[in-house]
């Protein structure tokens, strides 16, 4: 998995490693908790933090807030709840055939 941010006006890549059991567990939750047609401030809040802790802390919620253009915010975010939770699903399907 990897994200792209603006930091100080250049492009940096960050790229997260294979998650923990604990990553694919919140992604869970945090997707039980939110209504897509109707995510507020504190919501969005939760998804960035989520995405900040699953790539290691290497960048801060503000970067995220700062790094990204706002067409791309959410659908950036969700892919990476996605990603974890697709890869999951997709490693358990495999293992039951």
């Amino acid at each position: 998995m990897e994200i792209k941010l603006l930091i100080k006006d250049k492009e940096k890549t960050f790229v997260a490693g294979r998650p923990m059991g604990r990553i694919v567990r919140n992604a869970i939750e945090i997707m039980s908790k939110i209504n897509l047609n109707n995510i507020g401030g504190e919501e969005l809040d939760m998804i960035i933090d989520f995405t900040v802790d699953a790539y290691g802390k290497q960048f801060t919620r503000d970067q995220v807030y700062d790094g990204l253009y706002a067409d791309e915010l959410l659908s950036e975010m969700l892919k990476t709840i996605s990603s974890i939770t697709g890869a999951t699903v997709e490693k358990l399907e495999t293992k039951n055939e």
